[in-house]
């Protein structure tokens, strides 16, 4: 009879401590916000980037293009400062001609200067147009897959920063605690599903240039990422 109350009391403790605890949950359950359910994908925006039909290539054509001016400015440069030694050397520091060559070198000297300016402003500018138009690409890609997949929201992750930590290489370390997206589906990755929409939507145009006409539709030709 003991053992038979026994359990009896035991059993009753333990609905009380379950009820209790649920309880305590629903208390803070309503007193905070709760997280609502949603549909999130990434995307590798370097990765993006670097797969781009035409974005690597035209962007190291235009440092190849700023590296030759500015190579060419150093040639003349350089010439100014070999006609100022020269100029010394050929006539006295008092002489009307002396002074004369003198103030057409300082002229050409600032001359260059500001051609010099013009040409990185210049070339700063369509760096800056180039990675605007290909990010807005991405992102109208993005928007159209995002939308056919039915995803709430994209957020930007690095494949990286998503391989393994070895506490052998400390840079892989630093990098994993450096990620934003702490754990994602790889199914929900649309990296792929971008890079596709892409290559088959964005053609090179002449000179280097990408064309303006955005991705047209969200299906890349490929079954693109698993759902839910």
């Amino acid at each position: 009879m003991l053992k038979v109350l026994f359990r009896l009391r035991t059993a009753f403790c333990v609905i009380l401590t379950v009820a209790s605890s649920s309880l305590a949950f629903a208390q803070i359950g309503s007193q905070s916000p709760q997280p609502q359910p949603t549909s999130t994908a990434v995307v590798d925006l370097d990765h993006i980037l670097d797969s781009h039909p035409s974005f690597m290539a035209t962007m190291e054509s235009l440092k190849a293009e700023y590296q030759k001016t500015m190579e060419e400015f150093e040639a003349r440069r350089k010439k100014l400062a070999t006609d100022a030694s020269q100029l010394n050397d050929a006539l006295t520091p008092d002489s009307p001609e002396f002074k004369k060559k003198q103030e057409m070198l300082v002229g050409e000297d600032s001359k260059l200067r500001l051609e010099v300016l013009n040409k990185e402003k210049e070339f700063g500018e369509r760096q800056a147009r180039l990675i605007m138009d290909t990010y807005n690409q991405v992102v109208m890609a993005v928007d159209l897959a995002a939308k056919h997949y039915k995803y709430d929201m994209v957020v930007r992750y690095s494949r990286k920063q998503a391989t393994k930590m070895d506490p052998k290489k400390p840079n892989t370390v630093q990098i994993g605690l450096d990620r934003e997206v702490i754990f994602f589906d790889p199914k929900h990755d649309l990296t792929d599903t971008i890079v596709a929409m892409l290559k088959r939507d964005v053609q090179p145009a002449a000179g280097g240039a990408t064309t303006s006409r955005p991705p047209q539709t969200a299906n890349p030709g490929n079954p693109g990422p698993v759902r839910r």
